[in-house]
């Protein structure tokens, strides 16, 4: 028998879940346009009966009352969320099934990834996670055009981002921290954004000397983006912004991933410098940024239903086995 399994969200992603989980599960899913509203316990409550996991592509404002539902029913939660707070929130649940939130690309399976290979060092001094989600042509002068929530990105260049100095769990300030970054001769920016390390602070501060996880994109767009949410101040008009990037920065299923980690350490009695990194495109059916946020989430979940990952409770990104996360037909988009 199939495995029940509930999706919260029919947006880009919902709709990339659908299509990659639907010849092995028995799918259902809801969306605000089909009239089901997960801000209504109630509707919530019907809607995950007797489903054995479910994923939420929604929104992170309704994730709390999916995973409280989810909890109190027994049934797998899982969630894409970038939301510092909402995690927060969800670690306080107490639940006889998993909860897991942050799957996806950044946060999931760049922790996972920097997790499994910090595991090879001695002692690590540094680890840098970095992700772009990239047009792979643009046109306009801030170098971007949206491949993925609106809501999201606007979130993740709004709120503190989390990092490790000097051994210590700190707070950075979001569209700070920029660097150059080169990628086989090609120049990028990056910058620190809320979210990526998801709860690989708590669990390394103390272990790790430097952590930190930054946004990748083209030269010349933290500057236009720090002139919008800072100079403008419209990191205090959230629903402003939203529409205005709805209005006027197209869209496009043209992208790009850049997935990329370094780690330093001691290994072998010596300094030593690893990384891994990736170019993911997008192909006829998929954008990158669908199939690689989709895949990561996909991949978590196959994982819960074979048994390689705990059954219950709180379960952080970096507990999870890499060569498990990429052992299967979802996470082989990352090797």
């Amino acid at each position: 028998m199939k495995a029940k399994i509930a999706i919260v969200g029919s947006g880009n992603i919902g709709w990339a879940l659908k299509q990659l989980l639907k010849s092995d599960y028995d799918l259902r899913q809801g969306d605000i346009a089909d009239g089901f509203d997960a801000k209504d316990i109630k509707q919530v409550k019907d809607f995950l009966k007797g489903a054995d996991a479910v994923i939420s592509a929604a929104p992170f404002a309704v994730n709390k009352n999916i995973a409280t539902v989810a909890a109190e029913e027994g049934i797998g939660y899982f969630d894409l969320t970038e939301d510092v707070e909402t995690t927060d929130f969800i670690k306080t649940i107490k639940s006889k099934s998993i909860l897991m939130p942050q799957c996806g690309l950044a946060p999931g399976a760049i922790n996972i990834c920097a997790a499994s290979m910090m595991e090879e060092f001695d002692s690590v001094n540094e680890v840098l996670m970095r992700v772009g989600a990239l047009p792979r042509f643009t046109t306009n002068e801030m170098s971007y055009y949206l491949s993925w929530s609106t809501n999201g990105l606007i979130n993740e260049y709004c709120n503190e981002a989390d990092a490790i100095y000097e051994g210590k769990h700190i707070k950075a300030m979001p569209l700070e921290g920029a660097e150059k970054i080169v990628i086989e001769g090609e120049s990028f920016e990056a910058f620190n954004t809320s979210g990526g390390c998801a709860t690989m602070c708590e669990t390394y501060a103390g272990k790790v000397e430097n952590l930190s996880y930054k946004t990748i994109r083209y030269p010349g767009h933290l500057n236009h983006m720090k002139f919008l949410f800072n100079d403008l101040h419209l990191k205090k008009n959230k629903d402003v912004l939203e529409k205005l990037f709805d209005k006027e920065v197209p869209r496009t299923k043209n992208d790009l991933i850049i997935f990329f980690v370094k780690v330093i350490g001691m290994s072998e009695g010596a300094l030593q410098e690893k990384t891994y990194l990736r170019k993911i495109y997008g192909d006829e059916k998929f954008s990158a940024i669908q199939l690689t946020t989709a895949s990561g989430v996909c991949s978590s979940l196959e994982m819960f239903l074979n048994g390689k990952i705990p059954q219950n409770g709180f379960v952080k990104q970096e507990s999870l086995s890499w060569d498990d996360f990429i052992d299967n037909k979802f996470g082989q988009v990352y090797i």
